[in-house]
C-alpha cells in the first residue's frame, strides 16, 4: 500500500486522492483487478492511470501471475494439476479417457428407400432427411434400427406406407449392410472408423406381394399374345427396346405458342408415335386412374375427381379438355403439375380471402366433403409433384398440421390485409398519436373489434383479430384438412417454413436452375445471356408464368431446367417447352435482346398453352 502511495506522490497526484485510496484499501492487488473506468473515479489523469497500472504489474511476481493463469485453466478444463514435464502427453491421455468414459455419443441417422427401380435417400420434405440424436455407447444394431423406425415411422406410419409393408436393414456411412457382428456397439464403431460423427441409414424395401410371381407370368404371356409372331429371343428383345424408347419420348409433352404451322418435320415427329402397341399390365391398369378436367372448369372437376378417398392410392393420368372442346394431346407429369397450378390459382380467387397470403373462407355451398376433397388435392400434389400451395397463410397451415400456431400472427396478418390497411396499422403501431383515428377505427370495426383502442392495447388487439381471421374463422376447413393430411405429412414447423420458402420463385433461384451445354457457340452464348437477362427483369407474376411454361408448375418443384438451342427461321421462331423433362428449346440466334424479350413475353401473356405433342 505504501509503495503505491509513494509512487503516486512522485507523480504529483493530489494528497487527498492518495488518502482516499488508502482509506478504501486500494493497493497494487486491487488496482490489478480494476478496469480503467473504475480507476478514473480516483485518478482523473489518463497518464497517471497508465503509469500506476504498469507499476503494479511490474511489482507482481512472475511466478504468481503464471500460477494464477494455470489455476484458471485447470478450473475451466476440470483436470487435475500435473507436473510441467507431463503436461503435453497428459492432456491427450485425459481427453481420450474422457471420450471413452462418455455414456452417450452423437450419431446421424438417415433413411434410404428402394422402390424396386432405384435406391435413393428420402428427402426431409418427404418424411426423411438426416436426424442427429444421442444414443448410449453400448447401443447396438437393434437399438439403432428401433430408433430409426421411431424417427421415420412415427406410430408405424410413413409417407411411403405402414411399417408392416417393408423389410428393414441398417447400413453404415458407406451404405454397406451391417450385422450384429460388424456393429456390436456404437463405441466399437467409433473406435474402428475413427470419425468425429458416425452416420447410419435405415434401409427399407417393400415386401414382395404373395401373388407377385403369378402377376409376372400373366403379364409376360399377355405380351406374347399381343406380338402374335414366332420371333426368336433376340427379336423380342429388340421389339421391347423400341417400345421402351417410344414410351420415353411419348411421355414428354411439348408446349407451343402461337399459330400451329403445318411444318413437315413436326408432322413426321408426331406420326412416329401413333398406333404404337403398348403392353399394358393388369396390375398397373388397376392402380392407374384417368381423370378428365375441363380447362375452363378445373376447380369443380378436380373437386369431383378427388371426392373418392381411393384416389390417394392410385397413379393419376390427366385428360384435359381445351376451351374449344378438343382433348389436349399432351400427357405425363408436366400436365399434372399444370393442372395443379391452374387449380390452386382458381382456388385462391374463388375460395380464399387475403392479399399476399390467403385464408380459406366458409361458403354455404361447400360441405365437409368438398373441403376434404381439396385436402386430398393438397396431399396428392405434394406426394406426387412436391407441389404445396405456399400462398396459404402459415398460421393457418400450422394449425392444420400441428394443431398449434408457432409463427408471428401479427406479421402474417399484415400480409393478409390490403396495402392501405397495412399502412394505417403499421403507423398506429409505430406512433399511435400520429395516425388518423377515423381510419384506424374504421379498419378495426370492419374486423369486428369491440374494445376501446389505445397505444398500449393495440398490439394485443391486432394479434387477437389475426387469430380470429386466420385460425378461428376457417376452423371448419382446418378440421377437414387435418383429418386428411395429419397422418401423411410428416413435417416439423421449421421444415414447413423452409418448404414454403424454397417453393417461392425468385429471379436468382430461377437463373440457378438453368443448365446449358458446355460447348456453346458464340451465338448460343449470346442467346443464353438474353435468357438470363430476361428472367432477371421479370416481376413475380411473370416469373411464375415462366416457371409454369417450362415445368408446368408456378412454384420451384424441380432441381434444373435444361436449355437447348435449335435452328429456326424468323417465321417459325418460338420457345418450346417439354414440361415432363423440364426442357426449354429456344432459337440459337436473335438480332438483339428486345426481339428476344418481345417474343418470350408474347408466350407468357398467352391465355392458353397447348400441349400438342405426345
Amino acid at each position: 500500500m505504501e509503495d503505491v502511495s509513494e509512487f503516486l506522490r512522485a507523480r504529483g497526484v493530489q494528497e487527498e486522492t492518495i488518502l482516499q485510496m488508502e482509506e478504501q484499501k486500494i493497493d497494487s492487488d486491487v488496482i490489478g483487478l480494476m478496469d480503467d473506468a473504475t480507476l478514473q473515479k480516483y485518478i482523473p489523469s489518463y497518464g497517471d492511470r497508465i503509469a500506476i497500472f504498469n507499476h503494479c504489474r511490474s511489482k507482481r511476481p512472475t511466478s504468481k501471475r503464471k500460477k494464477g493463469l494455470y489455476e484458471r485453466l485447470r478450473e475451466k478444463m476440470t483436470v487435475r494439476s500435473e507436473s510441467s514435464q507431463g503436461n503435453a502427453s497428459g492432456t491427450e491421455t485425459r481427453k481420450t479417457q474422457t471420450k471413452k468414459l462418455k455414456a452417450t455419443r452423437n450419431i446421424e441417422i438417415g433413411w434410404i428407400h428402394n422402390d424396386t427401380n432405384t435406391t435413393k435417400q428420402v428427402r426431409a420434405k418427404q418424411g426423411g432427411g438426416t436426424r442427429k440424436i444421442k444414443l448410449s455407447t453400448n447401443a447396438g444394431l437393434n437399438e439403432i434400427l428401433e430408433t430409426g423406425k421411431t424417427l421415420f415411422f412415427p406410430d408405424g406410419i410413413s409417407p411411403k406406407g405402414p411399417e408392416s409393408e417393408f423389410d428393414f436393414e441398417v447400413w453404415d456411412f458407406k451404405q454397406n449392410c451391417l450385422t450384429a457382428e460388424t456393429c456390436p456397439s456404437i463405441s466399437t464403431m467409433y473406435e474402428t472408423v475413427q470419425m468425429t460423427m458416425l452416420r447410419f441409414y435405415i434401409a427399407t424395401k417393400r415386401k414382395p406381394s404373395a401373388n407377385a410371381d403369378s402377376d409376372t407370368v400373366e403379364e409376360t404371356s399377355e405380351f406374347n399374345l399381343v406380338s402374335g409372331e414366332n420371333d426368336d429371343y433376340t427379336d423380342v428383345i429388340i421389339v421391347l427396346d423400341d417400345i421402351q424408347r417410344s414410351l420415353n419420348i411419348s411421355s414428354d409433352p411439348e408446349i407451343t405458342f402461337g399459330p400451329h404451322f403445318g411444318i413437315e418435320e413436326d408432322e413426321e415427329d408426331t406420326l412416329i408415335f401413333e398406333n404404337v402397341p403398348v403392353p399394358a399390365s393388369p396390375l398397373e391398369a388397376e392402380k392407374q386412374l384417368t381423370i378428365t378436367v375441363h380447362h375452363a372448369n378445373t376447380l369443380a372437376d378436380m373437386i369431383t375427381a378427388f371426392s373418392d378417398a381411393e384416389i390417394l392410392n392410385k397413379s393419376l393420368n390427366v385428360r384435359r379438355i381445351l376451351p374449344d372442346n378438343k382433348e389436349e394431346a399432351g400427357s405425363g407429369s408436366g400436365v399434372l403439375r399444370d393442372v395443379l397450378s391452374c387449380f390452386w390459382q382458381e382456388f385462391y380467387e374463388r375460395c380464399t380471402l387475403g392479399t399476399t397470403v390467403k385464408v380459406p373462407y366458409i361458403r354455404h355451398d361447400s360441405p365437409a366433403e368438398t373441403w376434404k376433397a381439396i385436402g386430398r388435392i393438397l396431399l396428392k400434389g405434394y406426394q406426387d409433384c412436391e407441389y404445396f400451395p405456399n400462398k396459404l397463410s402459415l398460421p393457418f397451415l400450422e394449425q392444420v398440421l400441428f394443431d398449434n400456431v408457432y409463427s408471428d400472427l401479427k406479421a402474417y396478418f399484415m400480409q393478409f390485409v390490403s396495402s392501405q390497411e397495412r399502412e394505417v396499422l403499421m403507423q398506429a403501431l409505430t406512433d399511435f398519436t400520429a395516425v388518423d383515428t377515423d381510419d384506424l377505427l374504421e379498419i378495426l370495426d370492419s374486423y369486428g373489434c369491440r374494445r376501446k383502442v389505445s397505444a398500449e392495447n393495440l398490439p394485443k388487439i391486432i394479434e387477437e383479430i389475426a387469430h380470429k381471421e386466420m385460425v378461428q374463422k376457417p376452423m371448419f376447413v382446418i378440421d377437414c384438412w387435418r383429418e386428411i393430411n395429419h397422418q401423411h405429412l410428416n413435417l416439423s414447423p421449421e421444415a414447413l417454413t423452409k418448404l414454403l420458402s424454397d417453393l417461392q420463385p425468385t429471379t436468382k433461384k430461377v437463373c440457378k436452375l438453368l443448365k446449358f451445354d458446355v460447348d456453346l457457340t458464340t451465338n448460343q452464348k449470346e442467346v443464353a445471356n438474353h435468357l438470363k437477362r430476361f428472367i432477371r427483369e421479370l416481376d413475380e407474376s411473370k416469373l411464375q408464368k415462366f416457371l409454369r411454361f417450362c415445368t408446368g408448375s408456378d412454384l420451384i418443384v424441380t432441381d434444373s431446367i435444361y436449355v437447348g438451342f435449335e435452328k429456326m427461321t424468323e417465321f417459325t421462331r418460338r420457345p418450346i417447352a417439354h414440361t415432363c423433362g423440364n426442357i426449354l428449346h429456344i432459337a440459337d440466334s436473335y438480332e438483339n435482346f428486345p426481339d428476344f424479350r418481345s417474343e418470350f413475353n408474347a408466350v407468357l401473356e398467352s391465355n392458353v398453352w397447348v400441349m400438342d405433342i405426345v
